[in-house]
Protein backbone atom coordinates (compact mmCIF):
# COMPACT_ATOMS: atom_id res chain seq x y z
CA UNK A 1 0.00 0.00 0.00
CA UNK A 2 2.81 2.43 0.85
CA UNK A 3 4.56 1.66 -2.43
CA UNK A 4 1.33 2.26 -4.38
CA UNK A 5 0.77 5.66 -2.72
CA UNK A 6 4.42 6.51 -3.21
CA UNK A 7 4.20 5.78 -6.95
CA UNK A 8 0.94 7.76 -7.35
CA UNK A 9 2.41 10.68 -5.41
CA UNK A 10 5.65 10.51 -7.43
CA UNK A 11 4.05 10.48 -10.85
CA UNK A 12 1.31 12.89 -9.80
CA UNK A 13 3.90 15.29 -8.40
CA UNK A 14 5.92 15.31 -11.60
CA UNK A 15 2.77 15.59 -13.67
CA UNK A 16 1.55 18.57 -11.66
CA UNK A 17 5.02 20.12 -11.75
CA UNK A 18 5.21 19.76 -15.51
CA UNK A 19 1.67 21.14 -15.94
CA UNK A 20 2.50 24.07 -13.68
CA UNK A 21 5.62 24.89 -15.68
CA UNK A 22 3.75 24.62 -18.95
CA UNK A 23 0.95 26.80 -17.52
CA UNK A 24 3.38 29.67 -17.23
CA UNK A 25 4.04 29.44 -20.91
CA UNK A 26 0.67 28.33 -22.22
CA UNK A 27 -2.27 30.25 -20.90
CA UNK A 28 -5.95 30.04 -21.54
CA UNK A 29 -6.46 26.27 -21.38
CA UNK A 30 -8.10 24.69 -18.40
CA UNK A 31 -5.51 21.94 -18.20
CA UNK A 32 -2.76 24.42 -17.53
CA UNK A 33 -4.51 26.34 -14.75
CA UNK A 34 -1.97 27.11 -12.01
CA UNK A 35 -4.30 26.72 -9.05
CA UNK A 36 -5.44 23.29 -10.10
CA UNK A 37 -1.88 22.20 -10.79
CA UNK A 38 -0.78 23.55 -7.42
CA UNK A 39 -3.54 21.58 -5.71
CA UNK A 40 -2.53 18.45 -7.63
CA UNK A 41 1.10 19.13 -6.82
CA UNK A 42 0.34 19.55 -3.13
CA UNK A 43 -1.91 16.48 -3.08
CA UNK A 44 0.59 14.27 -4.89
CA UNK A 45 3.36 15.56 -2.66
CA UNK A 46 1.26 14.62 0.40
CA UNK A 47 0.60 11.21 -1.15
CA UNK A 48 4.33 10.85 -1.86
CA UNK A 49 5.17 11.74 1.74
CA UNK A 50 2.46 9.44 3.10
CA UNK A 51 3.58 6.58 0.85
CA UNK A 52 7.19 7.19 1.79
CA UNK A 53 6.28 7.15 5.46
CA UNK A 54 4.45 3.94 4.96
CA UNK A 55 7.43 2.28 3.29
CA UNK A 56 9.89 0.55 5.60
CA UNK A 57 13.16 2.31 6.34
CA UNK A 58 16.63 0.86 5.67
CA UNK A 59 16.95 -0.15 9.28
CA UNK A 60 13.53 -1.66 9.17
CA UNK A 61 14.43 -3.50 5.99
CA UNK A 62 17.73 -4.57 7.51
CA UNK A 63 15.92 -5.53 10.61
CA UNK A 64 13.34 -7.39 8.59
CA UNK A 65 16.08 -9.04 6.57
CA UNK A 66 17.89 -9.86 9.79
CA UNK A 67 14.69 -11.19 11.25
CA UNK A 68 14.04 -13.15 8.07
CA UNK A 69 17.59 -14.42 8.12
CA UNK A 70 17.25 -15.16 11.82
CA UNK A 71 14.00 -16.92 11.14
CA UNK A 72 15.66 -18.84 8.33
CA UNK A 73 18.55 -19.67 10.62
CA UNK A 74 16.06 -20.62 13.32
CA UNK A 75 14.12 -22.64 10.83
CA UNK A 76 17.33 -24.23 9.62
CA UNK A 77 18.30 -24.92 13.23
CA UNK A 78 14.87 -26.31 13.87
CA UNK A 79 15.16 -28.41 10.72
CA UNK A 80 18.61 -29.54 11.80
CA UNK A 81 17.25 -30.13 15.27
CA UNK A 82 14.35 -32.06 13.83
CA UNK A 83 16.76 -33.99 11.64
CA UNK A 84 18.99 -34.64 14.65
CA UNK A 85 15.91 -35.62 16.63
CA UNK A 86 14.84 -37.89 13.78
CA UNK A 87 18.32 -39.38 13.65
CA UNK A 88 18.28 -39.80 17.41
CA UNK A 89 14.78 -41.26 17.17
CA UNK A 90 15.97 -43.62 14.45
CA UNK A 91 18.95 -44.59 16.60
CA UNK A 92 16.67 -45.09 19.59
CA UNK A 93 14.25 -47.05 17.43
CA UNK A 94 17.15 -49.14 16.15
CA UNK A 95 18.35 -49.57 19.74
CA UNK A 96 14.83 -50.47 20.86
CA UNK A 97 14.52 -52.87 17.95
CA UNK A 98 17.86 -54.39 18.85
CA UNK A 99 16.81 -54.66 22.48
CA UNK A 100 13.50 -56.19 21.40
CA UNK A 101 15.35 -58.71 19.27
CA UNK A 102 17.68 -59.41 22.20
CA UNK A 103 14.67 -59.73 24.50
CA UNK A 104 12.98 -62.08 22.02
CA UNK A 105 16.15 -64.12 21.81
CA UNK A 106 16.42 -64.22 25.62
CA UNK A 107 12.75 -65.18 25.87
CA UNK A 108 13.26 -67.93 23.29
CA UNK A 109 16.34 -69.17 25.17
CA UNK A 110 14.43 -68.97 28.46
CA UNK A 111 11.48 -70.84 26.97
CA UNK A 112 13.83 -73.45 25.53
CA UNK A 113 15.62 -73.75 28.87
CA UNK A 114 12.30 -74.04 30.73
CA UNK A 115 11.11 -76.68 28.24
CA UNK A 116 14.37 -78.56 28.71
CA UNK A 117 14.10 -78.31 32.49
CA UNK A 118 10.47 -79.44 32.32
CA UNK A 119 11.41 -82.39 30.13
CA UNK A 120 14.25 -83.22 32.48
CA UNK A 121 11.91 -82.96 35.50
CA UNK A 122 9.35 -85.17 33.74
CA UNK A 123 12.06 -87.68 32.87
CA UNK A 124 13.28 -87.71 36.49
CA UNK A 125 9.69 -88.05 37.72
CA UNK A 126 9.06 -90.93 35.33
CA UNK A 127 12.34 -92.51 36.42
CA UNK A 128 11.34 -92.17 40.08
CA UNK A 129 7.90 -93.62 39.34
CA UNK A 130 9.51 -96.49 37.43
CA UNK A 131 11.91 -97.12 40.30
CA UNK A 132 9.00 -96.96 42.75
CA UNK A 133 7.00 -99.40 40.62
CA UNK A 134 10.01 -101.70 40.36
CA UNK A 135 10.52 -101.47 44.12
CA UNK A 136 6.83 -102.13 44.79
CA UNK A 137 6.91 -105.02 42.34
CA UNK A 138 9.97 -106.47 44.06
CA UNK A 139 8.28 -106.01 47.46
CA UNK A 140 5.11 -107.66 46.14
CA UNK A 141 7.12 -110.54 44.69
CA UNK A 142 9.02 -110.91 47.97
CA UNK A 143 5.73 -110.84 49.90
CA UNK A 144 4.33 -113.45 47.50
CA UNK A 145 7.44 -115.58 48.04
CA UNK A 146 7.23 -115.10 51.81
CA UNK A 147 3.53 -115.94 51.72
CA UNK A 148 4.24 -119.02 49.64
CA UNK A 149 7.00 -120.06 52.04
CA UNK A 150 4.72 -119.34 54.98
CA UNK A 151 1.93 -121.35 53.38
CA UNK A 152 4.37 -124.19 52.76
CA UNK A 153 5.57 -123.95 56.36
CA UNK A 154 1.99 -123.85 57.60
CA UNK A 155 1.13 -126.80 55.38
CA UNK A 156 4.23 -128.58 56.63
CA UNK A 157 3.37 -127.75 60.25
CA UNK A 158 -0.21 -128.84 59.63
CA UNK A 159 1.06 -132.06 58.08
CA UNK A 160 3.49 -132.57 60.94
CA UNK A 161 0.73 -131.82 63.42
CA UNK A 162 -1.58 -134.19 61.61
CA UNK A 163 1.12 -136.80 61.49
CA UNK A 164 1.83 -136.17 65.20
CA UNK A 165 -1.89 -136.48 65.99
CA UNK A 166 -2.10 -139.64 63.94
CA UNK A 167 1.04 -140.99 65.63
CA UNK A 168 -0.35 -139.94 69.03
CA UNK A 169 -3.65 -141.58 68.27
CA UNK A 170 -1.84 -144.66 67.04
CA UNK A 171 0.29 -144.59 70.18
CA UNK A 172 -2.79 -144.09 72.34
CA UNK A 173 -4.51 -146.87 70.45
CA UNK A 174 -1.45 -149.07 70.87
CA UNK A 175 -1.21 -148.18 74.56
CA UNK A 176 -4.91 -148.76 74.94
CA UNK A 177 -4.50 -152.07 73.20
CA UNK A 178 -1.55 -152.93 75.41
CA UNK A 179 -3.52 -151.80 78.45
CA UNK A 180 -6.42 -153.88 77.28
CA UNK A 181 -4.18 -156.87 76.73
CA UNK A 182 -2.54 -156.21 80.08
CA UNK A 183 -5.91 -156.00 81.77
CA UNK A 184 -7.00 -159.15 80.03
CA UNK A 185 -3.82 -160.82 81.19
CA UNK A 186 -4.36 -159.40 84.66
CA UNK A 187 -7.92 -160.63 84.66
CA UNK A 188 -6.76 -164.04 83.52
CA UNK A 189 -4.05 -164.02 86.14
CA UNK A 190 -6.51 -162.94 88.83
CA UNK A 191 -8.87 -165.59 87.64
CA UNK A 192 -6.09 -168.17 87.84
CA UNK A 193 -5.06 -166.89 91.26
CA UNK A 194 -8.65 -167.00 92.44
CA UNK A 195 -8.94 -170.52 91.12
CA UNK A 196 -5.64 -171.47 92.73
CA UNK A 197 -6.72 -169.87 96.01
CA UNK A 198 -9.94 -171.78 95.89
CA UNK A 199 -8.02 -174.99 95.13
CA UNK A 200 -5.43 -174.54 97.94
CA UNK A 201 -6.01 -172.23 100.94
CA UNK A 202 -3.08 -170.00 101.84
CA UNK A 203 -1.22 -171.67 104.71
CA UNK A 204 1.67 -169.30 105.09
CA UNK A 205 0.19 -165.86 104.33
CA UNK A 206 1.70 -164.42 107.47
CA UNK A 207 5.15 -165.41 106.46
CA UNK A 208 4.75 -163.98 103.00
CA UNK A 209 3.38 -160.69 104.35
CA UNK A 210 6.32 -160.45 106.63
CA UNK A 211 8.68 -161.03 103.77
CA UNK A 212 7.15 -158.24 101.74
CA UNK A 213 3.82 -159.76 100.48
CA UNK A 214 2.85 -161.73 97.38
CA UNK A 215 4.26 -160.81 94.02
CA UNK A 216 1.80 -159.45 91.48
CA UNK A 217 3.23 -160.11 88.01
CA UNK A 218 1.88 -161.00 84.61
CA UNK A 219 2.96 -163.83 82.35
CA UNK A 220 5.96 -161.81 81.15
CA UNK A 221 7.13 -161.12 84.71
CA UNK A 222 6.05 -157.44 84.67
CA UNK A 223 4.63 -156.06 87.92
CA UNK A 224 0.87 -155.38 87.92
CA UNK A 225 0.56 -153.12 90.99
CA UNK A 226 -0.38 -149.66 89.78
CA UNK A 227 1.33 -146.54 91.18
CA UNK A 228 -0.96 -143.52 90.52
CA UNK A 229 -0.01 -139.88 90.21
CA UNK A 230 -1.39 -139.06 93.67
CA UNK A 231 1.06 -141.43 95.44
CA UNK A 232 -1.35 -144.38 95.99
CA UNK A 233 -0.78 -147.92 94.76
CA UNK A 234 -3.63 -150.23 93.81
CA UNK A 235 -3.53 -154.00 93.99
CA UNK A 236 -5.18 -156.10 91.29
CA UNK A 237 -8.77 -156.79 92.27
CA UNK A 238 -9.02 -153.57 94.29
CA UNK A 239 -12.07 -151.27 94.00
CA UNK A 240 -10.09 -148.54 92.16
CA UNK A 241 -7.70 -150.77 90.25
CA UNK A 242 -9.56 -150.74 86.95
CA UNK A 243 -10.54 -147.07 87.38
CA UNK A 244 -6.95 -145.90 87.74
CA UNK A 245 -5.75 -144.78 84.28
CA UNK A 246 -2.90 -142.38 85.05
CA UNK A 247 -0.28 -144.91 86.05
CA UNK A 248 3.20 -143.57 86.64
CA UNK A 249 4.86 -146.74 87.98
CA UNK A 250 4.36 -150.50 88.15
CA UNK A 251 5.38 -152.62 91.11
CA UNK A 252 5.58 -156.33 91.76
CA UNK A 253 5.00 -156.25 95.58
CA UNK A 254 3.37 -153.82 98.02
CA UNK A 255 6.69 -153.53 99.84
CA UNK A 256 8.31 -152.34 96.62
CA UNK A 257 5.57 -149.72 96.16
CA UNK A 258 5.83 -148.54 99.79
CA UNK A 259 9.60 -148.34 99.45
CA UNK A 260 9.04 -146.02 96.46
CA UNK A 261 6.91 -143.71 98.67
CA UNK A 262 3.45 -144.93 97.75
CA UNK A 263 0.74 -145.82 100.26
CA UNK A 264 -1.87 -148.57 99.93
CA UNK A 265 -5.36 -147.81 98.67
CA UNK A 266 -8.04 -147.86 101.35
CA UNK A 267 -10.29 -149.97 99.19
Amino acid sequence: MGTFLLLIGFFGFFYALIMLILGFFIRGKKIFRPKLNLLILAGTFILFIAGGSMLPTVQTIAKQQSEVKSEEIQKKKEVEKQQAAQKKLKKEQAKVKKEQEKLKKEQAELAEKQAEQQQKAQAEEQKKEQEQLTKEKAVAEQKAKDLKIQQKQQAKLAEEKRAALIAEKEKETEEAQKEKEKMQQQQEREKKEAESKQASPPANNGDSSNSGGNQYVDSSGQGTIKGSVNGIYHLPGGAYYNRTKKVVAWFKTPAEAEAAGYRASER
